[in-house]
């Protein structure tokens, strides 16, 4: 309880301090003008190099055009509209990729993670909420060796695909509120010996 409640403590401290506001009696988020700012702030410095890419809730139907993905190292389109991510990007240094809060994602390409050797977080929760099965793209495979979080949780995903046991390097598969899954992989669990 020592660490929960030293929790409570520096998010009563935020509250206070204005960074962050109280939504509901258990749910806080930053405040708009914070968050503007350490976009702004974020974006600035990494303007050289062009590691970031954050695109979050920004409103998008559309993905950003994938060819400015290439030297990314970590991608947010988040709550956003996008329907679609049909293009397949090259990726070759994108570290983490957050695509959760895009409801209305009907399809994502089969190959969409082909490029992505060195992803290793990808968070795709509350995707595809009013399409009635959520699907995971052919080609999951492909992030294997490198893939350590899964988020897919609060979707409608009815399987996971038989290629996610090749994700030999998963310490963390987060399948919360997946009410409709039923079919998961035998091997999934052992094959992933850090999961």
């Amino acid at each position: 309880f020592g660490a929960e409640n030293q929790g409570y403590d520096i998010l009563d401290t935020l509250v206070r301090a204005c960074l962050l506001e109280e939504v509901e009696d258990d749910k806080v988020k930053m405040h708009d003008v914070i968050r503007d700012m350490a976009l702004w702030i974020t974006g600035e410095i990494e303007k050289e190099k062009r590691n970031f890419l954050v695109c979050a809730g920004a409103g998008l139907n559309e993905a950003p055009d994938v060819k400015g993905w290439e030297n990314v190292r970590r991608l947010s389109l988040m709550q956003n509209q996008i329907e679609t991510l049909s293009e397949v990007p090259t990726c070759p240094h994108l570290l983490t990729l957050f695509l959760d809060f895009n409801e209305d994602v009907e399809m994502i390409a089969d190959g969409f993670f082909q490029f992505m050797p060195s992803l290793k977080v990808l968070k795709m929760s509350n995707c595809g909420k009013s399409w009635s099965n959520f699907q995971l793209p052919v080609g999951m495979s492909e992030l294997g060796s490198s893939l350590e979080l899964l988020d897919i949780s609060h979707t409608s995903i009815r399987e996971l695909p038989e290629e996610l046991k090749k994700l030999v390097n998963l310490k963390c598969l987060n399948l919360r509120r997946t009410e409709l899954l039923n079919k998961i992989p035998r091997q999934l669990i052992s094959n992933s010996s850090r999961l």
